[in-house]
């Protein structure tokens, strides 16, 4: 299967929007709910990417797949490790959180976005992508959504290699190992392309090597305790090309970026009260370095980190058939910022830190399986800006019949980032340190159906955006920066998923996307379209599983949108595109198989970004085992 439903083998559709999309042996979701809560009763807007899927299309990076969910659009400037940026229901890049096992990766040292661009699909487990403000459940940032990436835990040996297009090679291995109460698991994986010239001059061709290692380890010392660790170490490197502002065009350049990434989490447990009581205490750690150069020159560098300490405990209740959940956590959070210059007296050598206390607690009521809800309230302390206060509810209902009813409603943060308070590298760019956080407010209301065979759910949401951080520039100094807008930028969608079973072996999903984003500007009253946001999107995937061969086709449907050109200030409109993945495999054996994909096998001609080229029909193949 690509995507596989979430319903047992008769049941009915989960009320959750895309809930249709989660894995049926595990509809459990970890990211709608301080805790684990079904996905048929969370109540969110909720699509769950399976291993079937990864597999099947076998795809190189994580953000391949974040296409095949509903109001999620991908930028991407150029080739494989160029700067991808994720938005999700029209938010910015940077109000999107993402998490791998626990760890929150987003990067301070990259205007808070997490780079997508090293985030290889080797040993992903799982994809879970929420959408709407979550805020309240995992702090500022999760204005758009939080996305949730789960590794592979399973046991035995398994590899791939794979090879192809634009000196493209790819290779993975990973291993676990269960005994009792014990589980290791770990992956490597690596990836290089010899890539394409962006700025189509005839230099030289714009790269990408990186190297991935992930590794956890979970036991149970005592009955009623738990103790897990996970590391991750990912280092990368891309070449791209300089920007003629004066053309609007790429500009043929030596440039090079390094990127490092560091993440540790460790985390003990206790339960209590015939494990009714939970108590847990974690400590998370990441440190990020890119490091620019220009022909092995040194122009800049950026460093960044943060440190977590939480502690989070849990207490379940029932009366009757109905199940009521209490949790309480709080968070310290300190994250850093180092920002240094080749020329020693620039604006952008700096230094900077910020902490934060949260506060959460929660309440969750579920009565059988029919009936889900919950509230969430979080309170954050910032020694930068004004405290905070953000709220979440949900709920879910299954009146019967295969019908379903969901909804939810939020409010967000999202910080300034450092970036756009102090200023970065190049210096035409200045901070302002007077900004306030972004505040955002949203609701959504769904309604679904299905059954063992077919599924069709759709959502409607609407979201304001109060105080956004948007562009500025000085025409007599010519220095660009930022400010808060004066009035309330505005977002309304509609979400539409269906799936299909129709003989055994065979699943059918699609998704569509109807997007209305409005940006205010400065001056209050003028609102202008969000640029590289599409009106209209959607995929469509199918997948055909037998004991000789396996085939999966994935079409990932991007409508117009609108971006700037940079060379005279003005609006253009990037022209839609559809791009088709094909991909198989031949079982040799049970545990030998033969692979193949084309990427954009249509071989259209598009731009993700204005000015920057984008590959054309590539072709990929080769094994992969499990021992």
């Amino acid at each position: 299967m690509l995507i596989s439903l979430a319903l047992a083998a008769a049941g009915p559709l989960p009320t959750t929007d895309d809930a249709i999309f989660a894995d049926a042996r595990d509809p459990i979701t970890v990211t709608a709910s301080r805790e684990p809560v079904s996905v048929a009763l969370s109540g969110t807007a909720l699509t769950i990417i399976d291993r079937t899927t990864i597999d099947a299309l076998a795809l190189p990076l994580v953000k391949d797949y974040l296409t095949l969910a509903p109001s999620v659009a991908i930028s991407q400037s150029g080739p494989l490790g160029a700067q991808t940026q994720v938005r999700i229901r029209g938010a910015e890049a940077n109000h999107t959180i993402t998490f791998i096992d626990g760890i929150d990766v987003t990067d301070p040292a990259s205007s808070g976005e997490f780079r997508y661009e090293t985030l290889l699909a080797g040993g992903v487990d799982r994809i879970e992508v929420l959408r709407g403000p979550q805020s309240a459940l995992w702090g500022s940032q999760a204005i758009g959504g939080v996305i949730n990436i789960l590794t592979r835990s399973d046991t035995g040996l398994y590899g791939e290699a794979q090879g192809g297009s634009l000196g493209t090679f790819r290779a993975g291995a990973g291993a676990g190992y269960a005994s009792g109460d014990t589980s290791i698991s770990g992956q490597a994986s690596y990836l290089t392309s010899r890539g394409y010239d962006i700025a189509s001059s005839g230099g030289d061709k714009d790269g990408y090597q990186n190297f991935t290692a992930h590794a956890k380890v979970a036991t149970k010392p005592t009955e009623n305790t738990n103790v897990s660790l996970v590391g991750r170490y990912v280092t990368s490197n891309s070449k791209f090309d300089d920007f003629d502002y004066g053309a609007g065009v790429p500009l043929d350049a030596p440039l090079a970026t390094r990127s490092r990434q560091l993440a540790l989490r460790a985390q003990a447990g206790v339960k209590l009260l015939d494990d009714r009581w939970s108590n847990d205490v974690s400590v998370l750690f990441t440190d990020t370095a890119n490091i620019n150069r220009n022909a092995d020159v040194l122009q800049n560098r950026s460093d960044g980190g943060r440190l977590v300490f939480r502690y989070q405990s849990s207490l379940t209740a029932e009366t009757g058939a109905a199940r009521h959940r209490f949790t309480a956590a709080v968070e310290h959070d300190r994250e850093r910022f180092t920002s240094a210059d080749a020329d020693p007296t620039a604006l952008s050598n700096q230094s900077r830190s910020r902490l934060q206390t949260s506060l959460v607690g929660e309440y969750r009521l579920d009565v059988g399986d029919w009936l889900g809800g919950g509230v969430a309230v979080r309170r954050d302390l910032n020694n930068r800006f004004a405290d905070t206060t953000t709220v979440r509810a949900t709920a879910a209902v299954r009146p019967g019949g295969g019908f379903a009813v969901h909804g939810s409603f939020g409010t967000g943060v999202a910080d300034p980032t450092f970036f756009d308070l102090y200023g970065f590298f190049p210096g035409f760019f200045v901070g302002n340190p007077g900004l306030k956080p972004e505040r955002s407010r949203s609701w959504d209301l769904g309604a679904g159906w299905g059954n063992a065979v077919y599924g069709l759910d759709i959502t409607y949401y609407h979201a304001t955006l109060d105080d956004e951080i948007v562009s500025t520039f000085d025409s007599t100094t010519f220095l660009s920066g930022v400010a808060n807008a004066n009035g309330r930028s505005r977002r309304k969608g509609i979400e539409a998923t269906a799936t299909a079973r129709p003989v055994e072996g065979l699943t059918l999903s699609a998704s569509y996307a109807w997007l209305d984003a409005t940006q205010q500007t400065v001056a209050a009253g003028l609102q202008l379209r969000e640029v590289r946001r599409p009106r209209h999107s959607g995929s469509v995937t199918a997948a055909w599983t037998s004991k000789a061969f396996d085939l999966a086709a994935s079409a990932a449907i991007t409508g117009a949108r609108e971006d700037t050109d940079f060379a005279r200030f003005v609006t253009v409109r990037l022209a839609p595109y559809t791009l088709l993945t094909v991909s198989g495999a031949i079982h040799v054996t049970p545990r030998l198989d033969v692979t193949g994909r084309i990427e954009n096998a249509l071989d259209r001609s598009y731009q993700d970004v204005f000015a920057y080229r984008t590959p054309g029909l590539t072709v990929h193949g080769g094994v992969r085992v499990r021992l």
